[in-house]
């Protein structure tokens, strides 16, 4: 079966979060030629759509969502040498043991960080100084028309946690080239890759969460975690959603009962008065979303 549709699905379970309400349609898309069709027709009935993907750094509406949600199931993985042709669905941890398995040690830095393949590009998921945006030789794309385009690394626009994918919402990146040089020995860049997999893992804080919810307003340079900590955020709680004790960067859904707006409420609060506080304004990384799938600013 190239696409299964569920009606009335709800979004809590497909979330990192645990947060969503029901979608009125929910569409897992086995592969790309079935694709084209459905979003084509999508977008020119101008019915709202989303892409959940594995539902990291997302935070949907309690409302759930009145449209389409879309995930890409196809995960195909092409390698020519050092040129690597990847589906958007390809899970992206799975793809960094697939690269040093074939001697690459490029992306174990980007270990651990959940999600697909096509949220890493589209969202130019990057940690310790490396970014995917990096690594893309050229990415191919359902534009706003549903026809199938290809742009260059510079045409991507990439930039720290943005891309040009992100400011179009009705284009979607359905798959990516990336160049890899940096040869290792298999088993060593494997190695490397699982531990900073763990590591990664027991920094993250226990519970429910989507991650780092604020961006670094200088990467490298001024982290939102050391802002909100210093701030006192650590702890402080509305309904059931809490600044993580571990991580002031991190927003937890206590017990799975927090709903989008404890969420929002806290992070409205702590953007205050790290505002007040440190002079700077910052910008959420957590991609948060209404029920017609606009974009929530706070």
């Amino acid at each position: 079966m190239d696409i299964e549709i569920f009606q009335n699905e709800s979004l809590a379970k497909h979330t990192f979060y645990g947060v969503g309400g029901e979608a009125d349609e929910f569409y897992k898309i086995k592969n790309l030629e079935a694709f084209l069709p459905i979003w084509k027709e999508t977008i020119e009935k101008n019915i709202p759509k989303i892409l959940l993907g594995k539902g990291s750094n997302l935070l949907l509406s309690d409302k759930g969502f009145r449209g389409r949600v879309f995930v890409l199931e196809f995960g195909l993985v092409d390698w020519n040498g050092g040129l690597v042709t990847v589906d958007a669905g390809k899970n992206w941890q799975q793809f960094v043991e697939e690269t040093n398995r074939q001697g690459f040690g490029d992306l174990c830095n980007l270990s651990g960080i959940p999600g697909n393949f096509g949220g890493f590009i589209r969202g130019n998921a990057g940690a310790f100084g490396l970014e995917t945006g990096d690594f893309v030789e050229s990415v191919e794309f359902f534009d706003e028309k549903g026809a199938l385009q290809k742009f260059s690394q510079e045409e991507c626009k990439f930039s720290y946690r943005e891309s040009i994918f992100k400011k179009n919402p009705d284009w979607c990146v359905v798959r990516a080239t990336l160049r890899l040089s940096k040869s290792e020995v298999p088993a060593t860049a494997l190695r490397k890759t699982k531990e900073l997999l763990t590591d990664r893992w027991k920094k993250y804080p226990p519970g429910r969460s989507g991650g780092s919810f604020f961006k670094n307003p200088k990467p490298g340079e001024i982290f939102a975690g050391k802002l909100l900590d210093e701030a006192g955020a650590k702890g402080d709680q509305i309904g059931h959603a809490q600044i993580s004790d571990r991580h002031a960067n991190f927003i937890v859904n206590l017990e799975g009962k927090a709903t989008q707006k404890d969420i929002l409420e806290l992070a409205r609060k702590w953007k205050n008065i790290v505002s007040k506080k440190h002079g700077i304004e910052l910008e959420p990384e957590i991609f948060i979303c209404d029920e017609l799938g606009g974009k929530i600013d706070i």
